[in-house]
């Protein structure tokens, strides 16, 4: 390959990569919102944690390990909600990345629509750590969660 033919092709694999851990992220959110933990579990690696807070709170919770073990906590939170829970994640960043790792950032906007009313609950930002694994699938070996007030 050429010079010129190396660089499309590593500016393509970045491209690509990004778009996988975006996807990676959207399934977390889509999973929780529409109550399919499975896919939810499926994001994180076998061993990962979770963990976040509240700023300017002393609201906190995890680590969490294991993507099993998160599935679980979040779908009891869940299952205590009456109302519909929305996920809008965006204004991603990308530090660090390589072929088979990265720190994703982004923001995070979650709104509840119950009785017909739709409000914002809260918002913040995600820090995930992602992954390449072996089945070439893009996972978050941590995830952490900084809510700007609580909900």
């Amino acid at each position: 390959m050429t010079t010129e033919e190396t660089t499309a092709y590593d500016v393509a694999a970045l491209a690509n990569d990004r778009a996988a851990m975006q996807d990676t992220l959207a399934r977390y959110a889509w999973g929780y919102d529409e109550g399919n933990f499975g896919m939810l579990a499926d994001t994180f690696t076998k061993e990962g944690t979770t963990s976040g807070k509240v700023a300017k709170s002393d609201a906190s919770w995890g680590p969490t390990t294991g993507n099993q073990a998160i599935a679980d906590r979040l779908k009891a939170i869940r299952d205590q909600q009456t109302d519909q829970r929305r996920h809008t994640i965006h204004t991603f960043r990308f530090e660090n990345q390589t072929s088979s790792s990265a720190d994703l950032y982004s923001y995070v906007l979650i709104t509840a629509t119950e009785k017909g009313v739709t409000k914002t609950l809260t918002a913040g930002w995600y820090h995930a750590s992602m992954v390449k694994e072996a089945d070439g699938q893009w996972r978050m070996a941590h995830l952490t969660v900084l809510l700007d007030s609580p909900f």
